[in-house]
């Protein structure tokens, strides 16, 4: 019984993480939209906020953020090594662009996080250029 309720937690933590977002990369590089919003999952899903904040335009998205932090601490609280296996899968997650689609002057990236091959989530960031750098504003389930 305490095996099928690790596994269940377990699931709903890298749920939880796949919804929030997608390990990490170096900003130094002028990154594209779809770049960007690569960057911003893999530095959430490992752990790095502060450099996921640098990606962010808004303060929904530090609201976003804050909450996928907050999520993972409750799970870490209840059961570290659910949630640090969670968290390893999620590091290791497969992050594809599907499309990047002009808005204005925003760009609208089609993505899919893929932690196994049961657990696939598609997802889509507004992302705008603000000072020649692109910026995450919003990210939100894609049907």
């Amino acid at each position: 019984m305490k095996d099928m309720y690790i596994i269940k937690t377990a699931v709903a933590v890298v749920a939880a993480m796949v919804a929030a977002g997608c390990g990490q990369r170096s900003e130094s590089v002028e990154m594209g939209p779809g770049e960007t919003v690569e960057a911003f999952c893999k530095a959430l899903a490992g752990g790095d906020s502060e450099t996921a904040m640098e990606l962010c335009d808004t303060a929904a998205m530090n609201g976003y953020i804050r909450n996928f932090v907050e999520a993972l601490d409750m799970q870490m609280q209840a059961d570290s090594c659910v949630a640090g296996i969670a968290a390893g899968m999620l590091t290791q997650a497969e992050f594809a662009v599907d499309e990047v689609a002009k808005e204005g002057d925003r760009r609208i990236v089609h993505y899919t996080v893929k932690v196994s091959e049961d657990m696939t989530k598609k997802k889509t960031a507004k992302v705008r250029k603000d000072e020649g750098v692109w910026k995450v504003e919003a990210i939100s389930d894609r049907n």
